[in-house]
């Protein structure tokens, strides 16, 4: 459903906490929005840590009580953040997905891209600009680095079961940039570089909510 602005809720202030690695995409959905008045972006290796992300983004949706009506959350489940909404002394709304990927590509589209390649390392422009840094995080190789070992060499052992880099264009930022990256990255772990666009529509559609709340 399409909210028009005639039909927002009157004078309603908004609070953005997301995720770091859906910045470029909110920027560009929250761009000329004079209703939000907080955004806060963590840091995306925080999901790697289920039970610290959850406590994390509770303290700062309970910071902005008082200071917002309502507050749009920039992720999915990412394993913890199910049922939130009753932990927290302010409206707030999830989009009701699995994660981030789920939420730019559609979680029809991702069940499709998984189906036909289950071995499917995705990258949104957000994960192409963290790249290997962010698999060192999501596979805690922080030791190995401190103890003088490859970390590359490491993740690869692990990473055997990819097959396939899928990069999302979802519209935003230097997409030439972007790809230079991701292919960088399949390069490092032997996989099959792809591309797939997608428009941020359920991004844009799970926002629109705050004004209904």
């Amino acid at each position: 459903m399409i909210i028009r602005r005639a039909e927002r809720k009157a004078c309603v202030k908004i609070g953005v906490v997301a995720c770091n690695v859906l910045r470029r995409e909110l920027e560009q959905v929250l761009a000329g929005v004079p209703e939000v008045v907080e955004i806060i972006y963590l840091d995306g290796a925080i999901h790697v840590y289920p039970r610290k992300l959850k406590e994390t983004i509770k303290e700062e949706i309970n910071s902005l009580k008082g200071k917002v009506d309502v507050v749009f959350l920039g992720y999915g489940y990412c394993q913890s953040l199910k049922g939130i909404e009753e932990e927290v002394d302010v409206p707030v709304i999830l989009p009701q997905v699995d994660d981030c990927i789920a939420l730019l590509l559609t979680p029809e589209r991702y069940a499709e891209e998984i189906k036909k390649e289950v071995g499917t390392w995705f990258m949104t422009p957000g994960w192409a600009e963290i790249g290997f840094e962010m698999i060192c995080k999501e596979l805690r190789l922080e030791r190995i680095i401190k103890l003088g070992k490859d970390p590359l060499e490491i993740a690869r052992r692990l990473f055997t079961h990819y097959r396939r880099g899928l990069y999302i264009d979802t519209g935003v930022g230097d997409d030439a940039d972007n790809l230079v990256k991701a292919e960088n990255f399949c390069l490092d772990f032997s996989l099959t570089m792809e591309k797939c666009v997608a428009e941020p529509i359920l991004l844009k559609e799970w926002f629109r909510k705050c004004y209904i709340t």
